[in-house]
C-alpha cells in the first residue's frame, strides 16, 4: 500500500502595521540583501519562528 502525505504548500498572507522608523530600517536592510521589503519581512519572521521552534526542542 502506498501512503500519501498531504503537504500544505500554500503560502499565507497577513497584513501588519509598522511604525515609520521600523519600516525605514526594514527597507534599508532589505536593500542591502537585495530583497523587497515584503520579502525581507517574510525572511525575518520565518527565521524568528524557526529559531523559537529550535529553542523549544
Amino acid at each position: 500500500m502506498v501512503e500519501q502525505f498531504t503537504i500544505d504548500l500554500m503560502t499565507k498572507r497577513i497584513t501588519i502595521s509598522l511604525p515609520d522608523s521600523s519600516y525605514k530600517k526594514l527597507e534599508e536592510w532589505a536593500e542591502t540583501e537585495d530583497r523587497s521589503v515584503a520579502g525581507q519581512a517574510s525572511y525575518v519572521l520565518q527565521k524568528a519562528v524557526d529559531d523559537a521552534e529550535q529553542q523549544s526542542k
